[in-house]
């Protein structure tokens, strides 16, 4: 039985693949016409039927630990609300055993974050404050977005607070940190400069946040991973008078984004989490911000033909923008993801994604304003004959790529009127 089971998905498999290797070679309504006989031609159908549901969904929370970008800064707008972005960082010894010498001073103490990209308008004044950590952050450890960081440090005596334009162009933003915290490394006892472990506990690192703005902002991107983020502590002892020592963030460090929205009077909000709002526009925000959650309702026709036993094409998912949102300094975001959205609420991979990207698509077109994917895997096991064996019709989800480590937004056209996200299939009847 098992063995019939499996010849009958190889067979299957077999063809679904057959298929569409002869649609990726001959994009025409003639299949293959000068190789194959008129007898074994395959005859193919396009259908647009589907109706496509969707509604705008808020995350919870995402990962957000030692990413390749840590954001910080606020924006506010009166499509997507207020956002802004946090970070807690550890910071190491840049090596063991450390020795300042005798009589030592301290010049200065200046944390250098190296700068790599930002969203949004970067001209706006942003005011940050850092804190020095008062609990542990812990390198194997698993931390959210979301992190209740109450405790994690005092609200009051930051060790730096200033203004500053972000300048995404040059090489570092450079913060001068109160002394008082310099000299707490600076005057270690010798116990805590033996290794990081021992820094650690003495040292456990910094919190940086923005203060919400009103208008305008921009999240900014700095590079914590590559280790040219840093504090310098320049300072002088009894033999030289010009002396500097670093403690570095580097991929050894725990670093953790912390993001926060508020959505109150935006124009979103009358539609977040609101599944029963058919709307003309479907809103993503990266930054565990907005996701989309969409399913497609099947004419019972094509429902028809599928339990009858038709091979799936190609199922070209189609999402137009909505260019009038689109402004400068907030570019449209290069890639789209879709997930399987699971009863419980989780995401897991389509089966499309493991074919490669130029198959799965989700890139955006500026030429046609469009994000489009091939969807043709998931349909053919919605459309399983077999229902034990058949994919639960649960939905999708579909978010801004690399939501964790950018600040981009998207709106999608989805107008019954006008442009709008559609479905088109493309299959074969096989029996």
């Amino acid at each position: 039985m098992q063995g019939t089971i499996q010849y009958r998905l190889l067979s299957k498999g077999l063809l679904f693949f057959l298929l569409i290797g002869i649609w990726s070679c001959e994009n025409s309504d003639k299949i293959g016409l000068e190789i194959t006989p008129p007898g074994e031609r395959f005859t193919y159908h396009i259908d647009s039927s589907t109706v496509v549901k969707v509604s705008t969904l808020r995350q919870d929370s995402l990962t957000s630990e030692k990413r390749t970008k840590s954001l910080l800064g606020s924006m506010a707008d009166p499509v997507f609300g207020k956002s802004r972005a946090g970070i807690l960082t550890q910071l190491r010894l840049s090596s063991n055993d450390v020795d300042f010498g005798d009589n030592v001073q301290l010049d200065s103490a200046i944390l250098l974050l190296k700068y790599q990209s930002a969203f949004g308008d970067t001209t706006q004044i942003q005011h940050i404050r850092v804190h020095e950590l008062q609990e542990d952050l812990f390198f194997d450890s698993t931390y959210y977005s979301n992190l209740d960081i109450s405790n994690y440090y005092s609200g009051t005596d930051p060790v730096a607070e200033f203004d500053y334009a972000p300048k995404p162009g040059q090489d570092s933003l450079l913060i001068r940190i109160d002394k008082q915290l310099g000299e707490k490394i600076l005057f270690s006892d010798e116990s805590h400069l033996v290794d990081n472990t021992a820094f650690l506990e003495h040292f456990k690192g910094l919190y940086l946040e923005a203060d919400p703005v009103d208008q305008g902002g921009s999240i900014v991107y700095f590079d914590f991973a590559g280790g040219d983020s840093r504090m310098i502590l320049y300072y002088k002892n009894s033999v030289e008078d010009s002396l500097k020592y670093e403690v570095v963030i580097n991929s050894n460090c725990t670093w953790v984004n912390i993001f926060e929205h508020d959505y109150v009077g935006s124009e979103v909000e009358a539609f977040i989490n609101d599944t029963a709002i058919d709307v003309g526009k479907v809103y993503l925000q990266s930054m565990a911000g907005l996701r989309a959650f969409t399913r497609f309702e099947f004419s019972d026709s094509l429902l028809q033909y599928g339990r009858d036993g038709i091979s799936i094409n190609k199922a070209e998912l189609i999402i137009p923008i909505a260019q009038e949102y689109v402004v400068e300094g907030k570019p449209v975001p290069a890639f789209v993801q879709i997930f399987n959205a699971l009863e419980d609420g989780t995401n897991d991979f389509i089966g499309d994604i493991f074919l490669g990207e130029e198959y799965y698509g989700g890139f955006y077109d500026e030429n046609t304003g469009e994000y489009t994917f091939n969807l043709a895997k998931y349909i053919q096991d919605l459309m399983e004959p077999d229902e034990e064996y058949r994919l639960k019709n649960t939905g999708l989800f579909l978010v801004v790529k690399d939501s964790r480590i950018s600040a981009n937004q998207l709106v999608i056209n989805n107008d019954l009127s006008g442009k709008k996200m559609s479905l088109v299939i493309t299959y074969t009847v096989i029996n």
